[in-house]
C-alpha cells in the first residue's frame, strides 16, 4: 500500500491544479425581471455566464471576437469599482476566501513533492488534512463574501458604480445576484484531499503493522 500511495498520491495532487484552472470555480446565476429567455439572451450578449472558472477570467480580458465585452472591461475601469468595492462589508470574507485558495494550492504543491520523495506517509497525512480543512474554510468564507449579495444588500451596480448609464442599465435595471456558490473546482478539490487521506492512511497503518 506504501508504495501504491507513493505512485497514486502525486498523481491525485498535480490534478487539483487542473482542476482550479479549468474546471468551474464558482456559480453565480443572475435573474431579471425579464421573462427566462429574454433574461438568458441578454446576459449572453454581455458575456456573463452562470458557469466562471480561472481558464474563462483570465481568457475573457484578451477575447478579440467579443468587442462587447472590451467595451465593458474598460468601462468598469472607469466606475468607482475600487472606491465602491471598500464598502462592502463582506470584503474581509473575500481575502480570506483568496488566502486558503492560495493554501489549497500550496499544500497540494507541498503533497506532490512530500509523497513522492519521502516515505513518510504521516506528513502525507496532516497535508491531505490541511488541504480538506482549507478548502471547508475556503468555501465558508466564500459563501460569507456572497451573503450581501444573494441578501439584496448589495447589489452589482453598488459595486461596479451607478456613474454610468449603460452599468446602470444593465447592472442596476436588469440584473440581481440570485445564486452565488463555488463550483465544481471547490468539489474536485475536496474530494481529491479526501482520497489522497485514505491512502495516506492506508500507507501509515501498514508502516506500524511493519514496525
Amino acid at each position: 500500500m506504501r508504495t501504491v500511495h507513493r505512485i497514486v498520491t502525486p498523481i491525485f495532487s498535480l490534478l487539483i491544479f487542473p482542476a482550479v484552472i479549468f474546471l468551474p470555480l464558482f456559480r453565480m446565476v443572475i435573474s431579471s425581471g425579464f421573462s427566462a429567455d429574454t433574461k438568458t439572451n441578454v446576459l449572453n450578449n454581455f458575456g456573463l455566464s452562470e458557469f466562471i472558472s480561472l481558464f474563462d477570467i483570465m481568457n475573457l480580458r484578451n477575447n478579440e471576437s467579443n468587442d462587447l465585452v472590451k467595451s465593458l472591461f474598460d468601462i468598469v475601469a472607469n466606475s468607482k469599482l475600487k472606491e465602491n468595492i471598500t464598502s462592502l462589508s463582506s470584503l474581509p470574507w473575500g481575502i480570506v476566501f483568496l488566502v486558503f485558495f492560495v493554501f489549497v494550492i500550496i499544500i497540494a504543491l507541498a503533497l506532490l513533492i512530500v509523497s513522492a520523495a519521502t516515505k513518510k506517509p504521516s506528513v502525507s497525512v496532516f497535508l491531505s488534512i490541511g488541504g480538506i480543512i482549507s478548502a471547508l474554510i475556503m468555501n465558508a468564507s466564500f459563501n460569507a463574501f456572497a451573503a450581501p449579495f444573494l441578501s439584496g444588500e448589495f447589489s452589482l451596480n453598488s459595486i461596479l458604480g451607478n456613474t454610468n448609464q449603460l452599468l446602470s442599465v444593465i447592472f442596476g435595471g436588469l440584473a440581481s445576484v440570485e445564486y452565488m456558490k463555488l463550483g465544481i473546482a471547490y468539489t474536485a478539490i475536496l474530494l481529491i484531499f479526501i482520497v489522497t487521506l485514505i491512502l495516506s492512511i492506508s500507507a501509515l497503518v501498514e508502516q506500524k503493522n511493519e514496525d
